[in-house]
């Protein structure tokens, strides 16, 4: 069985009610990671774009094999995402991975998250203060 690197940006991550160690059990922990790309708020859940920003989206990365790749791409296809190929940073080195992309027609560039950080903006979010 093949294995692959997946950079989850999103409601995955850890500390989530859906996160990737309760969604997806099979999937192993690498690392804190990033992205360059630019990331939109679409209520519930964010979306990345590859776009060849300079931006930094922060994520996680993790390593899966090929059935967990497939319920992946079904439960990212369930919602008009589809996996793309990604560069993915760690502190020392960058390595080749998957991602999850919004498909366009289905979704509003609208909200940009300036920080990069679906988990910080969802806490900025729910602080009246903010």
């Amino acid at each position: 069985m093949g294995k692959h690197l997946v950079f989850i940006y999103g409601s995955l991550r850890r500390g989530s009610d859906r996160a990737m160690s309760i969604t997806f059990p099979g999937a192993r922990f690498i690392a804190e990671a990033t992205v360059h790309g630019s990331l939109y708020d679409f209520g519930p859940y964010p979306g990345l774009i590859i776009d060849g920003s300079n931006s930094i989206v922060t994520g996680e990365a993790y390593e899966v094999d090929d059935q967990l790749l497939k319920e992946l791409d079904d439960f990212e296809m369930s919602s008009n995402y589809h996996r793309k190929p990604v560069e993915i940073c760690f502190a020392a080195e960058t390595r080749t991975g998957w991602t999850y992309e919004p498909n366009p027609e289905f979704y509003s560039l609208v909200t940009p998250i300036a920080s990069g950080d679906w988990i910080e903006h969802c806490q900025t979010k729910k602080d009246p203060g903010q």
